[in-house]
């Protein structure tokens, strides 16, 4: 099985890699469409956290509009188990048709359960985000932020940015609200990564008209030592990385490694109603 995907992640790499497998020997049926093998374990885990999925041309298409293709990025084979990285990109026909990336990374029993396990993860978070940004429900689970623009080279008119801030993954969360104890400085809600990245961020909505899919993700372990990572699109965001460093370093000592992940949506700018008040 891991030198089958380590041949699939040859044809398949976005990054280009060069093929290293017997590309002639005969295979499996699963192996000669790898491609759609990983889209059916995706649809798979959609279709068991409740999405109406379906698979139309490999591509994985949702009730709402979104489109989904998977590539599997890295593969390692550990000391019990695997470690697998993937992709998703996302696209939508009239919001983001040249879509927007993000990475899975896991560790499972085995790859199908490695790659089940990030598929899972994306669904239960991202896609909670990405699925509110596109068509907003009746009842929404994402706090959302409005963010006014004055009129600037990029846009005629002063405009609105609507955030989506999706679930976040907060590891030794209790312990952290403990140590903070009555620190209202250290008090915890679904809009501390995305504020806390402002000062990076506040250029870039402002001149980047695109639908944007921003990673959030902060951590700081039993040794003080804090790591980052901000990525918009799928593309690195040095910026934001540092903000998030710093915003970490505020973080009380636990003894224990903490980490705050999250995906943040910011929808296509919409004008704002000139004020007739006055």
């Amino acid at each position: 099985m891991i030198d089958r995907l380590r041949r699939l992640l040859s044809r398949t790499s976005p990054r280009g890699a060069d093929a290293t497998g017997d590309a002639t020997g005969s295979e499996p049926a699963p192996d000669a469409q790898p491609g759609r093998t990983l889209q059916q374990l995706l649809l798979q885990v959609l279709q068991r956290e409740g999405h109406a999925a379906s698979l139309h041309d490999e591509v994985v298409v949702l009730g709402n509009g979104l489109q989904l293709f998977t590539e599997l990025v890295d593969l390692a084979e550990l000391r019990s188990g695997v470690r697998t990285a993937s992709c998703i990109r996302v696209h939508h026909a009239s919001l983001f048709a040249d879509g927007i990336v993000e990475f899975q990374h896991s560790i499972g029993e085995d790859t199908e359960a490695s790659l089940a396990s990030g598929f899972t993860t994306w669904a239960r978070t991202d896609l909670v985000a990405l699925s509110e940004a596109v068509a907003a429900p009746a009842e929404a689970r994402c706090m959302t932020l409005q963010m006014e623009f004055p009129a600037s080279a990029t846009t005629e008119a002063a405009v609105r940015r609507t955030v989506v801030l999706g679930p976040v993954a907060h590891m030794n969360g209790d312990a952290a609200r403990a140590a903070a104890g009555d620190d209202t400085e250290h008090a915890f809600c679904p809009c501390c990564l995305f504020t806390n990245s402002l000062d990076a961020l506040m250029p870039l909505l402002q001149r980047d008209q695109r639908m944007l899919g921003i990673r959030l993700f902060a951590s700081r372990d039993a040794d003080g030592e804090v790591a980052a990572d901000c990525r918009v699109n799928g593309e690195d965001f040095p910026d934001g990385v540092a903000c998030l460093r710093r915003y970490a370093e505020t973080w009380p000592a636990l003894g224990a490694l903490e980490f705050r992940k999250q995906y943040a949506v910011v929808r296509l700018p919409e004008p704002v109603a000139p004020d007739t008040a006055h």
